[in-house]
């Protein structure tokens, strides 16, 4: 008897530890499928910006864009990783962007090729730009009618000028930027057909953009030349035509995307205001909710994304009838009773 209780004991403590063995194995098989399922559901959304250029801080699309990458950081759980670039680093730092992000955004009609060449190496990764077009199944494409915004600039310097000479300074002498001038030379002659129109560009490539000094001298041989509104669509370059509006009297600057008016005080008269801070943060939101699809928008006044900037600072240069009468311009184009063209 001894014998067989000694052996039912023998079995039911080798089953208890069996048992045991089996739990913990079980458990630990747990932990381990549990970890990166866990991980996985923590793991931060990575977004990067890729300017196009040292363009931070020039007043200019970059600081739009760094305005909604800005809000997205502070609003949205994502992490945002901002390089930036020039021609010779386009491709590597957008590499370098997609190889750490599940999004990417740029800006500027030159990181068109770039992002054609690259966008294609990361499929996973989702591409967005901003004034450009690229068709690639993972890319997003945000083009803005900008000649109708620059239309409504057109006619505020053509219903301002009292000379009835108006300037147009670009940076680069290039496609993209000649929409900005064919909307701008259209809303002068709409408001004042007997207007004479100055253009000239700093250069033929985007090294326009960066050069001020030649930005003063041409805007001062416009001034010269009896010009009194220069619309300057030119980054940092445009800021020689501040400096050479500010050497004579009745000389009034445009600028483009960013108010500048605590800059040059009484020589800001508006400048074209494009939602990119806008578009930017809703891809963002979007791109974190899972239903960031590919294509192309196509943004204009109707939209609310493209328009004319009107602070304190400037709003006191505008008569209340030229406003009124850029405010009638604006629902006449959204309506379609004027067709604005993008060449000049």
């Amino acid at each position: 008897m001894n014998y067989l209780n000694t052996l039912k004991n023998a079995t039911f403590l080798l089953f208890g530890i069996l048992l045991i063995h089996i739990c913990s194995c079980n458990r630990v098989q747990d932990m381990v499928a549990s970890e990166p399922q866990h991980a996985m559901d923590t793991a931060p959304i990575r977004v990067s910006f890729v300017y196009p250029g040292a363009c931070l801080g020039d007043s200019s699309y970059c600081d739009v864009l760094f305005n909604g990458a800005r809000k997205a950081k502070a609003e949205l759980d994502v992490e945002i990783t901002e390089l930036e670039s020039n021609f010779e680093t386009w491709d590597m730092q957008l590499q370098a962007a997609a190889g750490n992000s599940g999004l990417v955004i740029t800006s500027g009609y030159q990181m068109a090729d770039p992002v054609s060449r690259v966008a294609p190496e990361f499929p996973e990764v989702m591409f967005v730009i901003f004034d450009a077009l690229v068709d690639l199944p993972n890319v997003v494409s945000f083009t803005h009618r900008v000649n109708e915004g620059t239309f409504l600039l057109g006619a505020i310097a053509g219903l301002k000028s009292k000379t009835g000479k108006v300037g147009y300074l670009g940076g680069a002498n290039v496609p993209f930027l000649h929409e900005f001038e064919a909307g701008y030379l259209a809303g002068v002659k709409a408001v004042n057909p007997e207007a004479e129109i100055m253009r000239r560009y700093v250069a033929d490539n985007q090294e326009g953009f960066y050069d001020p000094v030649k930005g003063q001298e041409i805007a001062t041989t416009l001034y010269e030349s009896g010009v009194d509104v220069i619309y300057a669509m030119a980054d940092q370059s445009g800021f020689g035509a501040v400096e050479a509006a500010k050497m004579g009297k009745d000389r009034y600057v445009i600028w483009s995307y960013i108010n500048i008016t605590d800059v040059a005080p009484g020589i800001i008269l508006t400048g074209l205001r494009v939602g990119i801070d806008e578009s930017a943060y809703s891809v963002i939101q979007a791109f974190a909710a899972g239903n960031l699809m590919p294509g192309t928008r196509s943004l204009g006044l109707a939209e609310d994304n493209v328009g004319y900037l009107l602070t304190d600072g400037n709003s006191g240069l505008l008569s209340d009838d030229i406003l009124e009468k850029v405010k009638a311009l604006k629902a006449n184009i959204i309506a379609g009773e004027i067709t604005v063209p993008v060449v000049p």
